[in-house]
């Protein structure tokens, strides 16, 4: 009785992480958020983020993080020994609140 809620459990779980995956992969030409997991790593995100051709476009909602608008696969490279995580920007949580960096 108990294995086929497991199953769909399961199912259901894995639907959800999938669609969250979409939801947030990174586009190969536009707005994206750069989230540093490390202090040293916030320290040089923004330098970094224009080395790898993108442009600032606002500080984004967790602490150190940016929205900067670019190609994946420049910053991808800008950002390869670095401790940093690039997800896609979707306006709901990037979106018009957000405050240009200084």
């Amino acid at each position: 009785m108990w294995f086929p809620r497991l199953l769909v459990s399961l199912q259901i779980a894995g639907t959800l992480l999938a669609l969250s995956a979409l939801a947030f992969h990174p586009p190969a030409i536009g707005r994206m958020l750069l989230i540093p997991l490390t202090d040293a790593a916030a320290a040089r995100i923004a330098s970094r983020a224009v080395s790898g051709g993108a442009a600032l476009i606002a500080t984004g909602p967790v602490h150190g993080s940016l929205v900067v608008s670019g190609e994946r696969g420049k910053l991808s490279a800008a950002f390869a020994d670095n401790a940093v995580l690039i997800f896609a920007a979707p306006p709901a949580i990037c979106g018009a609140a957000a405050r240009v960096p200084a």
